[in-house]
């Protein structure tokens, strides 16, 4: 099976096929430093979600931590971009 992609991945992928964005070429550390950061977050919402009861935080503190992890992978490829 493939890997899961984030929502933010689904949505560059959306808009390179709408005529949007070129498609960027990551380098194997880069794809490494993308797989660690999932990695880090995959165990931070595993972690989140046995320690916080409360659904609402719960949501509320994954979805933060979601959005810090994305936020984290597109710098990664905005600096692909720059180099260009």
């Amino acid at each position: 099976m493939g890997e899961l992609k984030s929502a933010l991945e689904i949505a560059m992928e959306k808009a390179k096929k709408m005529g949007g964005e070129e498609e960027v070429s990551l380098s194997a550390n880069q794809k490494g430093q993308i797989a660690e950061i999932r990695k880090i977050y995959a165990a931070k919402i595993a972690e989140v979600e046995i320690l916080i009861q409360d659904k609402e935080k719960r949501e509320i503190e994954i979805d933060r931590l979601r959005r810090e992890r994305d936020r984290k992978i597109e710098s990664i490829y905005q600096k692909v971009k720059e180099k260009r």
